[in-house]
């Protein structure tokens, strides 16, 4: 990766974000709610990138992790539920692409966007466990491929990475506890092995990776 240049992580205070967060301690600049920035909010995403570009300059590579999850089916899933994982999960990757990306491409230099959906999202079959979060996820896999043609002239990458079974504080204890004989590797995943994948997106010579989706999951969808 190139020298002095910035990761921006939106959600990089936990779990996820926080290990791709230590992978690049001295590069990472980190937003969350708890920084004052509400992805949700594209008003406090331009103030939040007015000061980051002053300081730093567009960035080398996108990073956005954060996305609720909720686990009900279907038909018992009230409008607020719904709203709210398309507010969380989609909302806060168009708003924080909006925002950031012409500054890369304003740039004239490589660069990288890594973006965040789950196991089996790309797969052509109904999603019984978590519909709604996986149609918002599916979204975001859309919106990917989508930018990823768009910027690719310009020399920047845009990839998805679906987690499946992850071990962080904030896991569905019940519902991994139940999938966890049907993932082949034997054990959940961590999030230095979802790190470890995001810092091989960014890896300068993965400039001709884009558009694709990546799953981690242990083999839970073989």
């Amino acid at each position: 990766m190139p020298s002095g240049d910035r990761i921006l992580i939106v959600g990089g205070g936990q779990g996820i974000g926080a290990a791709v967060a230590a992978v690049f301690p001295d590069r990472a600049t980190i937003w969350t709610r708890r920084t004052g920035v509400d992805a949700t909010d594209p008003d406090a995403l331009q103030r939040a990138f007015a000061a980051f570009r002053s300081q730093h300059g567009a960035p080398y590579a996108l990073v956005h992790t954060i996305g609720d999850f909720a686990e009900v089916p279907l038909l018992g899933t009230d409008a607020a539920t719904w709203r709210h994982l398309f507010a969380s999960n989609v909302d806060t990757v168009f708003h924080t692409l909006q925002t950031v990306v012409p500054a890369m491409v304003e740039a004239r230099r490589p660069g990288r966007v890594v973006l965040f959906a789950a196991a089996g999202v790309d797969r052509a079959r109904g999603q019984r466990r978590a519909p709604a979060y996986f149609a918002a996820k599916a979204a975001v896999v859309q919106l990917a491929r989508s930018l990823a043609a768009e910027v690719a002239e310009h020399g920047i990458t845009v990839n998805v990475i679906a987690p499946g079974l992850i071990d962080h504080p904030h896991s569905h204890r019940d519902s991994q506890a139940r999938m966890l004989p049907r993932v082949p590797a034997g054990r959940l995943g961590t999030p230095a092995d979802v790190a470890g994948a995001v810092q091989m997106l960014l890896a300068p010579d993965a400039g001709y990776l884009t558009g694709q989706v990546l799953t981690i999951d242990g083999g839970l969808q073989l």
